[in-house]
């Protein structure tokens, strides 16, 4: 099974030992990589469509892993026991849709381990989930189709961020790269665009928009001194 650079960047994330549960499932090809892979891993394929979980049967089907990937049509966690699995997968989503997702689980303390990749509002996510009890173990940034996505992995315990470890990611501040810098020297473009445009009465998004170039600004300058 082939990935693509962003599933393939999350699969990286499972280890052998991991009892998963991937939430939006769609057509299950991270599932069945994850089989290939590791023969001893078992998996529940969910998704709240049916035709996308009716075309991830087909492919599960497709590969012999009936007995290796079980499909559920659901909502999120409300269709699984918390002692059926201990690695939460979510995918693919905005930011509002994870939330719901976890505010409606039973019983958040049972989940060792969540790893999400959120198209949006990265940084309301570590906050929301970081306050569910959980800390960042892994971040990584992965270019796919000119898209630059963060995978982020929670598991259990407490751990202090600050402002700016929260923006960035505590553990994508200790390994920066060229990505990095890519990702945030366009972010930095477009807040220094947006502030010219912003009308002098917005005066909290006017002091928001400095705040987040001056960090911006500061995090990029340690990149370039870094590369010396």
């Amino acid at each position: 099974m082939k990935l693509s650079k962003r599933l393939q960047a999350i699969a990286d994330f499972v280890s052998e030992t991991d009892r998963v549960i991937d939430i939006g499932c769609d057509h299950a090809n991270l599932d069945i990589y994850l089989c290939e892979l590791y023969k001893d891993i078992k998996i529940i394929a969910s998704d709240i469509h049916e035709g996308a979980l009716e075309q991830a049967r087909t492919n599960i089907e497709k590969h012999n892993l009936t007995k290796r990937i079980e499909t559920r049509l659901g909502d999120g966690l409300t269709i699984v026991n918390p002692s059926e699995f201990d690695t939460i997968i979510i995918s693919g989503m905005g930011f509002h849709n994870i939330k719901k997702i976890l505010s409606n689980a039973p019983k958040m303390i049972n989940y060792p381990k969540i790893i999400i990749q959120s198209n949006t509002d990265v940084v309301k996510l570590r906050t929301f989930v970081t306050k569910l009890g959980y800390k960042i173990s892994r971040e990584e940034l992965v270019l796919d189709n000119e898209i630059i996505y963060t995978i982020i992995e929670f598991t259990k315990g407490e751990e202090k961020y600050n402002y700016s470890q929260n923006y960035f990611g505590p553990r994508i501040l200790e390994n920066k790269n060229e990505l990095f810098y890519e990702y945030y020297s366009k972010k930095l473009l477009k807040y220094e665009n947006l502030l010219l445009q912003l009308p002098g009465y917005e005066i909290f998004s006017i002091m928001h928009h400095k705040h987040l170039i001056k960090i911006i600004r500061k995090e990029l300058t340690k990149v370039k001194k870094e590369d010396k």
